[in-house]
C-alpha cells in the first residue's frame, strides 16, 4: 500500500485567515490574540480599535522577521480572499495563515 505523508508538524494545522477570525482589542483592553503564521514565521495577531481612530492591523513576530523585524502594524489593511491582506495605498498582498493548536 501507499505510504500516508505526515505534515512536518503535525501538532498544528493552518487555515488561511479571514478579518472576523482575528480578536478585537479595544483602547486598553486586556491583550486577546491568535496565533498565525507570515512567510513561515510564527506571529500574534489582534485587532486594535483605537475609538476615535481607525482600527489597526498587529502583527507581533516570535522571532525576528527579516523584513519586518519585531512587528508590523497598518490601518491600511484589507483581505480580499483568505489567507491574502492587501495592505497600504500599493496593494501589496501579506499572506497569514491561522495556527490551530
Amino acid at each position: 500500500g501507499g505510504k500516508i505523508m505526515k505534515k512536518r508538524n503535525n501538532k498544528s494545522e493552518n487555515i488561511r485567515m479571514t478579518e472576523e477570525m482575528i480578536p478585537v482589542v479595544v483602547g486598553n483592553e486586556e491583550l486577546k490574540t491568535i496565533k498565525v503564521n507570515i512567510d513561515g514565521y510564527n506571529a500574534s495577531c489582534f485587532l486594535h480599535d483605537r475609538i476615535f481612530y481607525s482600527t489597526k492591523i498587529v502583527i507581533l513576530f516570535d522571532e525576528l522577521h527579516p523584513y519586518w523585524g519585531e512587528y508590523f502594524t497598518t490601518k491600511y489593511f484589507k483581505f480580499e480572499e483568505p489567507g491574502k491582506m492587501n495592505w497600504g495605498h500599493d496593494k501589496q498582498i501579506m499572506e497569514i495563515n491561522l495556527i490551530l493548536e
